[in-house]
């Protein structure tokens, strides 16, 4: 759950459409969220509103909307963020169980449980390498040796992150999840113009670059650049 909670804020208004419904049928298996609040929530600009909410009961839960855009979100409970979802004018399905957590029914949110689980392996690949490191000393290997290893590793499991980024975000920049993943990517750290931002910017769409987060998220790293150079 904890790779989750980074996607907070991961949301955003992108894609225009005639206005409908959408509709979220959820299920969990955990006994423990029975009786609980559920909230969908989206981001407009900086700010985080509730959308949707509803109670949990008897491992079942259910809401229902109208939706003037598709939009990127994230389901919380309270304070705590759950999981991130794409809200679209289509039947969809939460799954909430203890080895699996997945949005299913649209085209957006199989994409987007595409990204998080490949994602997910490279948390795991970088949360093995204490472990790694442990059976290198048991191993005689000295410290240097170690470091040579470990940091390729480091650096390996880095450029596959970055080539996963860049991937998702400009193979989708007709979409809502370009600017998601860049969301998800960008998050919790101060907005810096580095290598991989001037990239993708030099590709983005005009749908990418008018979004409201990416515009404050540029402009906002601009000024951080020009304090740096201060």
């Amino acid at each position: 759950m904890k790779s989750f909670l980074y996607t907070v804020l991961a949301a955003g208004a992108l894609t225009a459409c005639s206005t409908t419904k959408y509709q979220i049928e959820g299920h969990t298996s955990l006994t423990n969220l029975d009786g609980k609040k559920i909230y969908v929530k989206t981001v407009d600009g900086e700010q985080l509103n509730s959308l949707d909410s509803c109670e949990i009961v008897h491992g079942k839960f259910s809401m229902e909307g109208a939706l003037d855009t598709i939009r990127m979100a994230v389901l919380f409970m309270d304070d705590q963020s759950l999981m991130p979802l794409v809200l679209e004018p289509a039947p969809m399905v939460i799954n909430m169980a203890d080895t699996a957590w997945r949005v299913t029914g649209t085209e957006m949110n199989d994409k987007l449980y595409e990204f998080l689980n490949e994602k997910g392996k490279l948390e795991n690949e970088l949360q093995e390498l204490p472990r790694r490191e442990n059976k290198l000393i048991l191993d005689g290997k000295d410290e240097y040796e170690i470091q040579q290893i470990l940091g390729g590793e480091l650096n390996r499991i880095q450029q596959s992150y970055d080539k996963l980024v860049m991937n998702y975000v400009t193979g989708n920049f007709d979409n809502m999840l370009s600017v998601g993943v860049f969301m998800m990517h960008t998050i919790g750290q101060p907005p810096l113009l580095t290598p991989q931002i001037e990239d993708i910017m030099s590709k983005a769409s005009a749908m990418f670059k008018n979004d409201p987060y990416i515009k404050w998220y540029i402009q906002t790293a601009e000024t951080n650049m020009r304090n740096v150079g201060q």
